[in-house]
Formats: structure tokens, sequence, C-alpha cells
């Protein structure tokens, strides 16, 4: 056992997991959508990074336990917190089909904080490719019939895109960063979104996104018609995050002739 797995076993059994929040706000009202929860690994240590913990984690066939423990933290400083709106879990679809990935245990640690379903948005991955797309479906439709909102997250960076959306009819879509990323400055991109938007219309669908690092794209995509954002120009994540941001709710007096 190298040092990295046994530090991940200590992990594990110690629930050394911290949550870090990063706000989504709605630039349409005056309270922002929620927070979503990034975790991390002990800080200072080998393991701090995501990438890297849930990287060992898959290479230790650990990937379930370590996402109900992040959940489970996510949950409880949310709610010690008492934020407000709704809390945004990152989810594997894999570990959704786990057979073995204990059933019941969100809804029962969302009771014992005092918080019900419908204040959950679940952001599945597309990153990872589902090899059951049927059950897949199922699983998605019964957390949706428990109440939860259901998300796509990163849009356009992962297997199976637009077919995804198409078939999972998810509450919201987030957009990948690769297209946020100086959309201002590129007219692939800025069709993309154009696209998305239109299709979210059609379909019902609520649009985030996510990735903001510069004003002119924050002021392009409220151009288009995007109200919900995240982003370090808004806010950093953090483990006790502020309910406002330098540009929120200021926006509208920013002159948006300037994206035209």
């Amino acid at each position: 056992m190298t040092s990295n797995d046994a530090l991940f076993t200590k992990i594990i059994e110690k629930e050394l997991i911290s949550t870090l929040f990063q706000p989504v706000f709605d630039f349409s009202k005056t309270n922002a959508l929620g927070y979503e929860a990034l975790s991390r690994g002990p800080q200072g240590s080998a393991l701090e990074s995501p990438e890297v913990l849930f990287k060992l984690a898959g290479q230790l066939n650990k990937i379930s336990e370590l996402e109900l423990l992040c959940r489970k933290k996510a949950i409880i400083n949310f709610a010690n917190l008492n934020l407000s709106g709704k809390l945004l879990l990152n989810v594997s679809p894999n570990v959704l089909l786990d057979p073995n990935h204990p059933r019941g245990e969100t809804l029962h640690l969302l009771a014992q904080n005092g918080l019900s379903a419908n204040r959950v948005i679940i952001e599945v991955t597309e990153q990872e490719k589902v090899e059951d797309n049927d059950l897949f479906k199922q699983t998605i439709q019964h957390y949706r019939e428990l109440g939860f909102v259901i998300a796509i997250d990163d849009l356009g960076a992962g297997y199976s895109g637009l077919k995804q959306w198409s078939e999972l009819q998810p509450d919201i879509v987030k957009i990948d960063r690769y297209f946020i990323d100086h959309c201002d400055q590129s007219f692939v991109k800025k069709a993309f979104l154009k696209m998305i938007l239109e299709l979210a219309k059609i379909t019902n669908t609520q649009v985030i996104a996510e990735g903001i690092e510069r004003e002119e794209e924050l002021l392009l995509l409220k151009s288009l018609g995007i109200n919900l954002m995240q982003g370090f120009l808004l806010q950093r994540p953090v483990k006790i995050p502020n309910k406002n941001s330098l540009y929120y709710p200021s926006i509208s007096k920013f002159k948006l002739e300037q994206t035209a």
C-alpha cells in the first residue's frame, strides 16, 4: 500500500473531506439560485485536489464510498451554514448505477439536516460514458419522482451531449466552460450558445453558464439572455460564501450594447 493509498483510507474512515461552496447567481432576481458543493481532501496533502483524489478513488474502486462521503459533508455543511436556495451536488452516472451504492442514503441525510429533496439539484456529469443507458434513464426518473431537480453538467464536453439532453429531459443544463471562455471573441462559441438557448426555450430548460472569468464574457451572456451564471469573476469557491458578488445584481447598470 502506498502512502497515498493509506491517506485515502484515512480520509474515508475519518471523514476528512471539506466542502467549498460556489454560488450560482440569478441576475433576473435578487437572490442566488443556490450553491454548488465542491469537495477537497485534507489541506496541504497530496490528495487535497479533487482531481487527484477521485482519480485515486477510481484506481482503488472506491468512487462510490468517496462520493457518498462528499455528499454527506456537503449536505451537513450546507445546512449548518443555513444557505439559501438550492444545493448543487455533482453525481457520477456510474455511481448512480452501482448496485452496491446505498439506496435512500441521500434522502436520509437530507431529512436528518432538515432539507427536502426539492432543495437539491443533482448535477450529472457527462464526461463519463454510461454503460447501461436505459437503466440510467430509469434511475434519473426515479430521482426526479423523489423530488430532486435534475441537471446535466458540462454540456458539450462529454460523450453524449445533446442525445443525453433529449433522453433525460433535465430541468437544467450547465454549459461547459470551454464554450464560455472568450466567447465574446469567438463566432463559433456565440453560435453554439445561441443554439443551446433556442433548444432550452423549446424544452423549457434552464441554462447555467459556468466558468465565467472575464467581464466581457459576462456581458455577452447577459445580452444573449442567460441569467444564471457562475465563475471566478463572480465568486470563487469558499467554505463560507458571500451572498453577493461584485457584479450582482448591479449587472443591469452595464451597457449591454457594448457586446451587440
